[in-house]
């Protein structure tokens, strides 16, 4: 009688653990990678949004907090992860302001913080939103991809 030819059991429940430990480590770091990549996006749309008042100062000289004025429409990636982007105006003299561009909560940027950008080109991402500048002990600096906002 011949032995048919195949795999065991056993054989097959070790591949399966490698296949699992393998996709465990591997999952997070896709997520990270996902997230950063979400993350860009919405900050190179604070940077056009920004570009856009600079524009907008040098032609009306003033700063306007209407987003509508620029007609420009965030990327696809992040419409559903982030909320609108709101410009407060800062009184002057000088004339500032601070957008924001909040994460949706129960989204995957939720935990992400807020990103904030100023007049200023000060840059950085913030738990709590109504930031007016950078705190080093609780807010990232956009350039600090894995620091977590407190």
């Amino acid at each position: 009688m011949r032995r048919m030819a195949g795999f065991t059991l056993i054989e097959l429940m070790i591949t399966m653990a490698i296949i699992a430990i393998l996709a465990a480590v591997a999952y997070p770091a896709y997520q990270d990678y996902i997230r950063r990549g979400i993350r860009s996006a919405g900050q190179q749309y604070l940077m056009d949004l920004t570009q856009r008042e600079e524009q907008f100062l040098l032609d009306r000289r003033v700063y306007t907090n209407v987003i509508g004025d620029f007609n420009l429409t965030p990327p696809g990636e992040i419409q559903n992860r982030y909320q609108a982007a709101v410009i407060t105006l800062i009184a002057g003299p000088p004339q500032g302001f601070r957008i924001a561009l909040s994460p949706v909560a129960g989204s995957t940027m939720a935990a992400d913080g807020t990103l904030i950008v100023n007049n200023l080109q000060q840059r950085w991402r913030s738990v709590d939103a109504a930031d007016a500048a950078f705190t080093a002990g609780s807010d990232c600096r956009w350039e600090d991809t894995r620091c977590t906002p407190q």
